[in-house]
């Protein structure tokens, strides 16, 4: 399951960001010392500000906040050439994600809503590239994990597109509003219908 929503999210692309503490999920994480928490936060705020220093985002950054949803024919074809012949197996189950999936870019977090569960990853810009709308940035996921990965802005017209990629996986998004988003949030948390098991 964690892998379907990685090749998705992002972060992941975005499963696709500065590092940020993980959730606590279980009743021995809450147990941490108010020094670790403090030093946690302490870290968080290091990491800003050095993000701060690293790149001037010139508004590039502020492009890709906001509300976005998978584009169903782009994402496909990553399905396509990460799954192989296993992809045609898996298409109903895939495209009834694609279909609710929601992802919310905000400063420095990108998180994505899909079959019930919110994946979260924190990003560091490292440097941005105004003529290719490119920014290069440092992806921090919820297991702590770091890894490089690079967002482009797409802008024809109306249509804004969002391609967030890291170590090879690649997720491309949609502009959406806010109502769709919420629409997409809230049908993501319900398991989705697949033909032929409902």
């Amino acid at each position: 399951m964690r892998t379907l929503i990685t090749t998705f999210g992002v972060l992941a692309a975005l499963s696709c960001l500065p590092a940020t503490a993980q959730k606590e999920k279980s009743t021995g994480d809450k147990k941490k010392t108010p020094a670790t928490k403090d030093a946690t936060k302490d870290a968080t705020k290091d990491a800003t500000k050095d993000a701060t220093k690293i790149a001037d985002t010139g508004g590039l950054e502020t492009k890709m906040i906001g509300y976005w949803a998978p584009d169903p024919e782009a994402m496909m074809k990553e399905v396509e050439k990460e799954l192989g012949e296993a992809a045609a197996q898996a298409m109903p189950l895939i495209q009834a994600m694609l279909a609710n999936m929601a992802v919310e870019v905000s400063k420095g977090e990108v998180s994505v809503h899909v079959m019930g569960q919110k994946e979260t990853t924190t990003y560091v810009v490292k440097k941005t590239d105004k003529d290719s709308n490119k920014i290069t940035m440092q992806v921090t996921d919820e297991k702590g994990e770091s890894r490089p990965g690079v967002a482009t802005i797409n802008i024809n017209g109306k249509v804004k597109t969002l391609t967030l990629e890291t170590e090879g996986e690649k997720i491309v998004l949609n502009s959406i509003t806010a109502s769709e988003f919420e629409r997409r949030k809230k049908a993501a948390a319900q398991p989705p219908a697949i033909p032929g098991l409902e």
